[in-house]
């Protein structure tokens, strides 16, 4: 079992969904970890949340699911 918290901003002109963060952990409290170390070093982010720009949503998934950089590096050498 592991989760990921996934916190849209929302821009407050349009109303539009622009910026999405995915923050995966095996706990809920990891991925409430990293979104707060987040919003220590994204003065964007920060602002968003301040004016309540942002929606939230927390799911349960696989541990399998959580992205592996070595993934990606296949598909960029497949792609080539």
């Amino acid at each position: 079992m592991a989760y990921v918290l996934e916190v849209h901003i929302v821009d407050p002109g349009d109303r539009t969904i622009k910026v999405s963060h995915f923050f995966w952990g095996l706990t809920e409290r990891e991925c409430e970890t990293y979104k707060r170390e987040h919003l220590a070093s994204c003065e964007y982010f920060r602002a968003a949340e301040q004016a309540g720009n942002t929606l939230e949503e927390l799911s349960k998934i696989d541990e399998s699911e959580i992205p592996d950089p070595d993934e990606f590096e296949e598909e960029e050498e497949e792609a080539r």
